[in-house]
């Protein structure tokens, strides 16, 4: 199911799976269906807002799975330009210090919130032994880019402040994201990477939005499981104001003429992903660079399978396997002293 994946110089091959788990390929099945009986409109006229509704409904498929233990805190960031960031902190049973992850939700930054992160940062939190900021950034077409961006960056600013309130390790502080948050974590972790006041552990990234770019082998290979090349057109096209946006290295981190004093990486990828060959590109790029990438590759997955570890068995089974590679990595100064 799983391979840690490592590009073999001169050439390109990867083993491919026929298709994806039976158990995903139902379950988005069932919520084709649904979305046909609520006469979801093609994407060409469907709004932001109308996204969201059906958004809302295809998660009520994706099962939670039971977490104990552990406190959650409702809170908020002011930013420098007078809004409200909303974040939620969750921190697991124990003594501490504990090492901070700043998480950013998918949703291709236009919808997603903290509660659609939030099973799987109680997860995080209870598994990985680690505290989690889960950020509810900005989201597009009325905030465009760079405001998510913006809003990240205010969030990490605010972490490092108020590590001891968090009863937060100082030393280990990382960010981490899925899909369009593995975007903004990449680009977070670009821009403090030069900084001493504001160094990052670790990157986790989660099937990452990395480069605006379809021309890549994933998107030519059209996959029409959960995340397809037209809904990511899509998701552009509200994110961006102008498409020369694009080669900006804080919308597409794939792009930085240089990736050095990157932080160390936890890299997660799905096969029948259209986002799969960037992030492998990018992986390379990192080592190439000297920095210490964990590449996790699942060949029967799609993109976003983490949400759907509550419903798909060998979802779960990867999510543990996951979390257990952050939970080890997060821990590391902690098992040296």
């Amino acid at each position: 199911m799983v391979e840690v994946y490592e590009r073999k110089e001169g050439t390109n091959k990867m083993k491919v799976t026929a298709a994806p788990n039976p158990q995903i390929v139902e379950l988005l099945h069932t919520i084709s269906e649904k979305m046909k009986e609520l006469s979801h409109p093609p994407l060409d006229i469907l709004t932001p807002l109308q996204s969201r509704e059906y958004y809302k409904i295809a998660r009520e498929f994706f099962i939670s799975i039971p977490v104990d233990g552990g406190e959650v805190e409702e809170d908020f960031i002011l930013s420098g330009e007078g809004h409200d960031i909303p974040i939620r902190v969750y921190t697991p049973s124990g003594q501490g210090p504990f090492p901070v992850l700043i998480y950013c939700h998918g949703g291709g930054w236009v919808f997603g919130d903290l509660d659609s992160s939030d099973n799987l940062c109680r997860y995080f939190t209870r598994h990985a032994s680690i505290i989690v900021v889960s950020i509810g950034y900005r989201l597009a077409p009325e905030h465009k880019y760079p405001s998510a961006f913006q809003d990240v960056i205010e969030s990490v600013k605010w972490t490092f402040r108020n590590h001891e309130r968090l009863n937060g390790d100082l030393k280990r502080i990382a960010i981490g994201g899925e899909s369009s948050g593995g975007n903004l974590a990449a680009a977070a972790s670009l821009y403090f990477r030069d900084s001493e006041d504001y160094h990052l552990y670790l990157q986790f990234l989660i099937t990452p939005v990395l480069d605006n770019n379809f021309h890549t082998r994933s998107y030519r290979e059209n996959h029409q499981y959960n995340l397809t090349n037209e809904k990511m057109r899509w998701f552009w096209g509200h994110y961006l104001t102008d498409p020369c946006e694009g080669s900006e290295v804080y919308v597409s981190p794939l792009k930085a003429p240089s990736v050095k004093k990157m932080p160390d990486t936890l890299l997660i990828t799905a096969e029948f992903d259209p986002l799969r060959e960037e992030a492998i590109v990018f992986g390379d790029r990192l080592r190439t660079a000297g920095i210490n990438v964990e590449h996790l590759h699942y060949e029967d997955m799609v993109h976003s399978f983490v949400n759907m570890a509550g419903t798909v068995e060998s979802a779960r089974c990867a999510l543990e396997e996951i979390t257990e590679r952050l939970y080890n990595l997060m821990h590391t100064e902690e098992k040296k002293g």
